[in-house]
């Protein structure tokens, strides 16, 4: 079980700047057809973030994909966990890295995406995305 963190400094999914190190990303799985878990807290669940997701990952790229909300969608943690669970790539979203981290630290998904981790789940974001799995980080 090999362990990855992508982390992602800047690029645009939405027009596939990223593509490249996407496809690192989904070859590091070595599956197929990874399952792509996409966790949009930083830019506060934006709905047009996940479709560009959807859009990359699950039409251009073929993931299997699906995302999770925590802002506005109030999940149980079995709910969460299931979903994390899941996934073989989670791939956070851009935006407010402290918002995120305290959502995240409330609900105990920090805990989550370690033990994810942990099991060989490839884990990866931009910006936020990527500065979360750190102890510390500049932007």
């Amino acid at each position: 079980m090999a362990r990855a963190i992508i982390a992602i400094g800047s690029g645009e999914i939405r027009t596939r700047g990223t593509a490249p190190i996407d496809r690192e990303i989904i070859r590091l799985t070595n599956k197929q057809h990874p399952k792509l878990l996409f966790i949009p807290t930083a830019s506060s669940d934006s709905e047009r973030y996940w479709k560009h997701v959807q859009e990359c990952f699950g039409g251009f790229l073929k993931c299997k994909t699906d995302v999770l909300f925590l802002v506005v969608d109030g999940l149980s943690k079995t709910k969460i966990e299931r979903k994390i669970r899941w996934a073989d790539i989670i791939y956070v979203g851009g935006g407010n890295t402290l918002q995120m981290m305290r959502v995240w630290r409330r609900l105990g998904v920090d805990k989550l995406l370690k033990t994810a981790y942990e099991s060989g789940t490839v884990l990866s974001g931009i910006s936020a995305g990527a500065i979360c799995w750190f102890e510390s980080g500049h932007y």
